[in-house]
């Protein structure tokens, strides 16, 4: 899980993908073009229009691409959302790594760090509307629950838990279930600011403060690791 605010240029369409040129193959640099443009086209029509009345056909329009090129990258609606939210994942990331600079190679200190990032992705506005598209569809099997639990959930726990194993390599004795202790603390943080946000505005001054003492929590617990 997961997590960077909407910039002023969020509003505006998805850029189309260039033409191509008569008579040869896409190019490299084409083809990276038209994924942008689809992933930016899909990103702004799920935003817009929720999930159920998002069509493949609109996004190919809006992406300035064939509906056969669209469905060759993406052959269902729920695997072009996927891509979507993996796409600004890797987004909020890099966003939050520009902020806040590199992950200390201090194990307490990474923990810190990456509890911040993980509390400011949940307050951001996009994460929220995403959620607001997930939670405003039909999605009575739960397919669109799982990929945002899949993409952003599991990928900050898969974080932690390498941190984890990295920080206590010179540890006596190693943690038994690495992934476990990241669950835990995953569970403290979204536990605490989904009970919150439900009734109130959190700030970031104050999901900060209980980020550091999740970490202080856990960090003492190291012989139950």
């Amino acid at each position: 899980m997961t997590v960077s605010v909407l910039h002023s240029d969020d509003d505006l369409p998805a850029p189309a993908a260039p033409p191509l040129r008569k008579g040869g193959r896409p190019t490299a640099a084409r083809k990276e073009a038209i994924d942008m443009a689809i992933l930016a086209a899909g990103r702004e029509q799920f935003l817009a229009c929720g999930f159920d009345a998002t069509s493949m056909e609109a996004v190919a329009l809006a992406a300035g691409t064939a509906k056969g090129t669209l469905y060759s990258r993406y052959p269902t609606k729920e695997a072009l959302l996927r891509a979507v939210v993996a796409d600004r994942l890797e987004a909020w990331q890099a966003d939050a790594a520009a902020r806040s600079g590199p992950i200390p190679s201090d194990l307490k200190q990474a923990l810190h760090h990456l509890a911040h990032t993980i509390l400011d992705s949940l307050l951001s506005e996009e994460i929220h509307a995403f959620q607001r598209v997930l939670t405003s569809s039909a999605d009575q099997d739960g397919k669109l629950a799982r990929v945002l639990h899949e993409v952003g959930h599991r990928t900050a726990i898969a974080a932690l838990a390498e941190t984890i194993v990295r920080g206590t390599g010179n540890f006596a004795a190693p943690p038994r279930d690495p992934t476990r202790v990241a669950e835990m603390l995953m569970a403290m943080l979204t536990g605490w600011y989904d009970a919150h946000a439900r009734v109130r505005e959190v700030t970031l001054e104050e999901a900060k403060a209980y980020a550091d003492h999740a970490v202080d929590v856990i960090f003492q617990g190291r012989a139950a690791w």
